[in-house]
């Protein structure tokens, strides 16, 4: 029999599948089918009884004549499934292989294989199977496919006609690599800027033995990983439930991360000279789900109250969120840092500054968008985040170094924490590009050979 043989899809490097596929953040509430729901808005709560039929999703092998002889349909969630099929953690991958065979056909065994692939970019991509689950629907040990028994004689026939296998594969959630480390299962990423992606493909392969050409029919899928953090402080939770403010640290010193005090020299005015402490602090625990934020405070100490005042007005600046993605293997192998969101600050309310004091006391947030890809970190690949102090950007106020003075490991998951949703205290807002961070990240990418980020890096 003639057939076409699949060939892995082709992908458009200009477009970013995460907007194909990409979930809003999760819900606890309900379980994995809780946490489907795409149409669904970031403060809806999901109705788990209306669960909708699943959506097909096939592929086809096809003769000669234009006519499909094998398909591949896999079932997914159609509210999270817009144009591949979606699995989240958890689930299985449930579907079925039909055949519709004019002729007689000498098949020995039909089989399901589950890959995710790292794809390293360069000028010939590099890929590394990280997993690979394999499932035997039919062989021909089994007897006839359509009079199954425990009791099966080995078939000697030859198959023509109509069959149909389901399968429901659940996939493991993590994985052992050769040296033994675990690792779970990593989030689908592509992206263009990226030096490598994950990627997901269940393939059927038809096998027909010695000297007789195999089929095999290759469909793309998205993986989605489940972690959550851990519960907020109970004080913090109070707030979410009560709609009100989030205690800072001094309130609840046991709900937030202390940095290490930096200092900070630079001149005020161009005239005098000033030195500044600067001390950060993150909401506990530091893993944050896209889509809502990431609780800050910075205390600034100076002799200076003149000096304290400039500096505590700025509006959003200094604390950056940083992503890096690093690849250890192929031609791209290397690190590429990109900021992703920055503070926004306001006065806090929980302690009154003396007058002349040049102490000052800020609260704030940075936004998660909705679409930044969960923490992932496998051996030859990691999507990691921290946040990052550079020196204020404030207007009379030169500081004397631009590196960043000091950053945070975090990591951002796709779903809630148990507990009351966490609030953003200010709308998101289209924040200013400080030149010193730009020229700090453009620097980074010369020293990485790579392409200038395009106007809107912070955002994009």
């Amino acid at each position: 029999m003639s057939a076409q043989q699949n060939a892995p899809p082709v992908y458009n490097p200009l477009h970013s599948l995460a907007s194909d596929f990409e979930l809003p953040a999760y819900s606890a509430r309900g379980g994995v089918a809780a946490a489907l729901p795409l149409a669904l808005g970031a403060n809806s709560t999901p109705d788990v009884t209306a669960v909708p039929a699943p959506k097909e999703y096939s592929s086809e092998l096809r003769n000669s004549w234009g006519k499909p002889w094998a398909t591949l349909t896999l079932l997914a969630d159609p509210r999270s499934s817009p144009t591949v099929p979606t699995f989240v953690e958890g689930s299985d991958i449930t579907g079925s292989v039909s055949l519709n065979l004019r002729n007689h056909d000498p098949i020995k065994s039909v089989v399901i294989i589950i890959k995710g692939n790292l794809i390293a970019k360069g000028e010939a991509d590099k890929r590394l199977n990280f997993v690979q689950s394999r499932e035997l629907l039919w062989t021909t040990s089994m007897g006839d496919p359509r009079t199954p028994s425990s009791a099966a004689k080995e078939w000697d026939g030859k198959l023509h006609g109509q069959y149909r296998w389901p399968f429901s594969i659940n996939l493991q959630k993590a994985f052992t690599a050769a040296i033994g480390e675990e690792f779970r299962l990593p989030h689908t990423f592509t992206e263009h800027f990226a030096r490598a992606n994950v990627e997901y493909y269940i393939e059927l392969r038809i096998i027909r033995g010695k000297f007789r050409p195999d089929d095999k029919s290759i469909a793309r899928f998205a993986y989605f990983s489940m972690q959550q953090p851990n519960r907020a402080s109970p004080l913090r939770e109070l707030a979410y439930r009560n709609h009100t403010k989030v205690p800072g640290p001094s309130l609840d010193p046991g709900g937030w991360h202390t940095l290490e005090p930096v200092q900070i020299r630079g001149t005020i005015f161009g005239a005098r000279s000033v030195d500044v402490k600067c001390t950060v602090f993150l909401a506990m625990p530091l893993c944050y789900t896209r889509g809502s934020s990431i609780p800050c405070a910075l205390t600034i100490e100076t002799d200076d109250a003149q000096a304290a005042d400039i500096l505590a007005s700025i509006k959003s600046s200094a604390l950056y969120l940083q992503r890096c993605i690093e690849c250890s293997f192929g031609d791209s192998a290397g690190a590429v840092l990109r900021p992703c969101g920055q503070a926004t600050w306001w006065p806090s309310s929980d302690i009154v500054v003396a007058q002349g004091s040049g102490q000052r006391y800020l609260m704030g947030e940075i936004h998660l968008r909705d679409d930044l890809q969960p923490s992932t970190a496998i051996k030859e690949f990691r999507i990691e985040y921290a946040v990052v102090l550079f020196p204020p950007s404030a207007v009379a106020f030169k500081p004397e170094i631009s590196d960043p003075l000091i950053s945070q490991r975090i990591e951002i998951v796709i779903r809630f924490a148990p507990g009351p949703r966490p609030r953003q205290a200010t709308p998101p807002t289209e924040k200013s590009s400080d030149a010193l961070v730009v020229r700090y990240y453009a620097r980074r990418r010369e020293e990485a050979n790579l392409r200038p980020l395009p106007s809107g890096f912070l955002h994009g």
